[in-house]
């Protein structure tokens, strides 16, 4: 028999037993690291004990922090460099500091600034910010996702107060690592500013003001922060919910990219509206514009007796101009990286 036709037949002999049953699936992350370390698992709960199954978790579990980690410090890189520009014109609106220029809106403040400094001005201590936004947010999410997925024991959807439960404690996380950092940060961000790199920031503040100066607005900031993140991560879930149910019914794809787009682009305008007040306190603190009146009180108190209600809504539309698309961007971000991250771990 020629060696062709051999072949031929030995595929149709193939095919015909392979149709009988599935090709075998690849195997698993779990599989291919138990056929290098057999019994794994079973060896560190000799040697450890107390260990259970549930606190021994690779890289692909569903209740593994790696995912979440990953997936968060790279949603939060990439809002900040998108959004960066935004929020220094925002800065600028809020800090209001002698010999600085008004701006009239976000576009006002755009070309001003582009016009006056140069492009790269509106981009002064982006790698401040950068640096902290990978490990704050990769505790931020793992946190928020750790939280949430405590409460639901049974695989169900958990409630509304869960989600605000995570984006409290999140929270709180997230803003001890980032405070320093924004501290930094919007001090190279002011008008006319006379730094020029944050070591020169750091040096100025430990000299002059103290340690204490980089956490003189936590309380603030965890005052703004917990309620906006609470309702953020509430509204994002709703509407995440909401209208993944309204194109499933279209028959459209409910997991799109569009989904989270959209339901990050509403959370991010309701928390930046609600939270606008507290973070015209927590700028005029951390760019030490209010002098020594560094408690959340004494700011209120003088921002009103000096500019009156009004003061508390400067940098409004610069705040929800910064959260609609950043939230979009981030929320975006971090579900496709979460669904890449599944697949490939």
């Amino acid at each position: 028999m020629p060696e062709s036709s051999f072949k031929v037949k030995a595929s149709q002999q193939m095919h015909k037993h392979a149709g009988s049953s599935p090709p075998p699936s690849p195997p698993t992350l779990q599989h291919r690291f138990d056929s290098k370390v057999p019994n794994f698992t079973a060896k560190v709960k000799t040697i450890v004990p107390h260990v259970e199954d549930h606190d021994f978790e690779l890289p692909g579990s569903s209740r593994s922090p790696i995912i979440p980690m990953i997936a968060g410090a790279v949603a939060g890189s990439m809002e900040h460099l998108c959004m960066y520009p935004v929020d220094t014109i925002k800065t600028r609106m809020q800090a209001i500091q002698p010999g600085q220029p008004v701006y009239t809106n976000v576009i006002d403040g755009f070309a001003s600034i582009a016009a006056k400094e140069g492009i790269p001005s509106l981009y002064r201590g982006v790698s401040a910010i950068v640096c902290a936004a990978i490990p704050s947010h990769a505790i931020y999410f793992a946190t928020y996702e750790f939280v949430k997925k405590s409460f639901d024991k049974d695989g169900h959807h958990v409630g509304h107060h869960v989600h605000a439960i995570g984006g409290a404690v999140a929270t709180a996380a997230h803003d001890a690592v980032v405070t320093p950092v924004d501290v930094i940060k919007q001090r190279l961000q002011l008008h006319g500013s006379r730094f020029q790199n944050p070591r020169q920031v750091v040096s100025h503040i430990l000299k002059n003001e103290g340690i204490g100066a980089f956490y003189a607005s936590y309380p603030t900031t965890l005052v703004m922060n917990v309620p906006f993140v609470s309702a953020h991560f509430v509204a994002y879930e709703f509407l995440k919910r909401s209208i993944s149910e309204k194109f499933e019914k279209n028959k459209l794809n409910h997991e799109s990219p569009l989904v989270h787009m959209l339901a990050g682009a509403g959370a991010g305008a309701l928390g930046g509206l609600v939270s606008n007040p507290f973070d015209v306190i927590k700028t005029r603190i951390q760019t030490n514009s209010l002098g020594e009146s560094r408690s959340l009180y004494k700011a209120f108190k003088l921002i009103l007796r000096k500019e009156g209600i009004g003061g508390f809504s400067q940098g409004l539309s610069a705040r929800i101009l910064y959260f609609i698309p950043s939230a979009a961007i981030c929320w975006t971000t971090y579900e496709a990286m979460k669904k890449v991250l599944s697949l490939s771990l």
